[in-house]
């Protein structure tokens, strides 16, 4: 261990007296987490609106829909351990990471613009033209966030310090998803029509770019490390011997899958199920943002007296129970209520993501402790490749559920109501399948034994 502790103290990763070195300037974290609204508007973008744009608005079958997101997911999931692996090794002006950040952002805006601009075609046509769409939005994604979730692991030591970093990109991350949740009512109020969702995309295109551009510009003053050789034969091993991570990785599969399945849900069951308004959507995310934003203090305060582990789980539970609330919603109830659950769900989301993103960086300077080698990239690109065909999965699910139960996009898109066995499949999409994920995914985090202690006693062996 010796020879370990000696890579450690070379790289940077032992811990450090307190001080100004492992303390993370204010406009830093602000900086570097608005990038996070970029992200976010594009998996909302995915999981929320695309389904519901391809079926209601362009006529696709929901299945095809389905499969096409899925499709373009997985390509995702293909090429981000490459993106990782890439960035760890590159040697630029401005860093190994932040080029990256820089081509994901045109790339992802330049895909908003294929996206919600398709041409006037129908048939295989049309659906060669969104799969190209999908594909380009989902490399500009991979090259931005693959770097960006590596980030927080190389600019502080400290696991405290990471947490309240991450609060910051929580709370950007609930700005931007209650952004891309207003997005139907923008539609709505420019007429609904093809011509309103083609200015809709692009007012998410250019919030895209100007957020991703932000955090590239923040990051130059950000602490980061430079590469260290690994064999790449041995990626693999290396990431299924830490242990942490994949109990950590285990967990946000089953989550994500839930999410992406509720959020692939949520327009369908509100607009069609409750016959609430667009607007009622709008106001939903915005209250579900709020009780995201207004709990992340209290989860950050949590965190300094409880273990990230036990808080975790305990929000996983709340926003499974959250979601099964939806079973009893019927058509017709007072939107309060929809609005109240929406903050239930978000004071629990805030938890779920805080702590999920807080133990991430934790996880990986777990292995960097004990091997002296800074491999971030590998790392962010394996939990990338999970979180996108994890994603990927709900759409493709809540697609085959809905055309299962005999949903018909033609009616939709006149605004006429669904069939009962169809409506059964949007009760199951938007409230059994994320609650029952949820409330399993507690069980690999049962098994993540990784603390404040740990990492510590790693450094010091």
């Amino acid at each position: 261990m010796a020879a370990t502790s000696s890579a450690i103290a070379a790289s940077g990763l032992a811990p450090e007296a307190p001080g100004a070195a492992d303390r993370i300037p204010l406009g830093l974290r602000i900086g570097w987490a608005t990038g996070s609204v970029g992200t976010v508007v594009i998996l909302s973008t995915t999981s929320i609106l695309l389904l519901y744009f391809m079926t209601s608005i362009l006529g696709m079958a929901p299945a095809l829909a389905g499969a096409l997101l899925f499709g373009a997911k997985l390509f995702d999931a293909g090429i981000a351990p490459l993106v990782g692996r890439l960035s760890d090794r590159a040697a630029t002006r401005w860093g190994r990471r932040r080029p990256f950040l820089f081509l994901g952002a045109i790339v992802s805006a330049l895909a908003f613009l294929i996206l919600f601009m398709p041409p006037a075609v129908g048939g295989l046509a049309l659906s060669a033209w969104m799969t190209g769409g999908l594909l380009v939005l989902a490399l500009g994604y991979t090259l931005f966030n693959v770097p960006y979730l590596a980030m927080p692991a190389e600019m502080t030591g400290s696991p405290q310090e990471r947490t309240a970093l991450l609060s910051f990109r929580v709370g950007f991350v609930a700005v931007g998803g209650a952004l891309v949740g207003f997005a139907p009512q923008v539609a709505a109020a420019l007429g609904g029509d093809r011509a309103a969702w083609a200015a809709t995309g692009l007012l998410l295109g250019a919030l895209v770019l100007a957020a991703m551009l932000v955090a590239f510009g923040a990051s130059a003053r950000a602490r980061a490390t430079a590469a260290m050789p690994g064999a790449d034969r041995e990626s693999l091993l290396i990431v299924l011997r830490n242990r942490p991570f994949m109990m950590l990785l285990l967990a946000k599969t089953l989550q994500l899958v839930g999410l992406a399945a509720m959020q692939a849900s949520v327009l369908f069951f509100i607009v069609q199920v409750l016959g609430a308004s667009e607007s009622v959507v709008g106001v939903y995310v915005v209250a579900t943002t709020l009780a995201m934003l207004v709990s992340m203090p209290l989860w950050v305060r949590l965190g300094r007296h409880h273990s990230k582990r036990s808080l975790f789980i305990a929000a996983c539970l709340g926003y499974a129970l959250a979601k099964l609330s939806f079973l009893v919603a019927m058509p017709g109830e007072p939107a309060l209520l929809i609005h109240l659950r929406g903050i239930a769900g978000g004071l629990c989301t805030g938890g779920v993501l805080l702590m999920g993103q807080s133990i991430l960086p934790d996880a990986i300077d777990w292995d960097c402790r004990r091997s002296g080698i800074r491999r971030e990239g590998l790392y962010a690109g394996a939990y990338s490749l999970v979180e996108k065909a994890s994603m990927a999965l709900g759409p493709l699910l809540v697609g085959l559920l809905l055309s299962g139960f005999g949903f018909d996009p033609q009616a939709a898109k006149a605004g006429v109501a669904q069939a009962g066995a169809a409506v059964t499949g949007v009760y199951l999409g938007a409230a059994v399948l994320p609650a029952l994920l949820y409330a399993l995914s507690c069980v690999p985090l049962l098994f993540y034994r990784l603390d404040e202690r740990s990492l510590a006693t790693e450094a010091r062996d």
